[in-house]
């Protein structure tokens, strides 16, 4: 079972994943981050398998959080879910160890091909 880590600041963001990975038989929730700092903090405690990470947070921001939890987790791989996708963006991520960005505006099912990509260390499919 893919153990996954939500960072993402609003609430309804995190329950609306939350229900959304429930209905993946292998994969579960095993935190949750509102904050920079929190995501950092409990990605180093919990050890997941898979960190999702939402650039606009309080405190700072993913690209901040995605550099910290890499020193620390260098293999546990971090997809970004962000309304602010952009090529700068996903340039900077990439250069923070993200290897996908995701536009909450593509949509779900983009998320979960990223998120199966890197659960099974393939490349993401166009």
């Amino acid at each position: 079972m893919a153990r996954i880590l939500i960072a993402e600041d609003r609430e309804s963001m995190r329950r609306a994943l939350k229900s959304l990975f429930a209905l993946r038989p292998d994969w579960a929730v095993c935190g949750e981050a509102q904050d920079t700092n929190e995501a950092i903090a409990k990605a180093a405690e919990l050890r997941p398998d898979l960190i999702i990470i939402d650039y606009k947070m309080y405190h700072s921001d993913g690209l901040v959080a995605a550099d910290a939890i890499h020193r620390v987790l260098p293999d546990v791989p971090i997809v970004m879910f962000t309304l602010y996708k952009t090529d700068e963006l996903e340039y900077a991520a990439q250069l923070m160890g993200i290897r996908y960005v995701v536009g909450k505006e593509e949509g779900v099912q983009n998320l979960l091909s990223a998120i199966d990509a890197e659960l099974n260390k393939r490349p993401l499919l166009s």
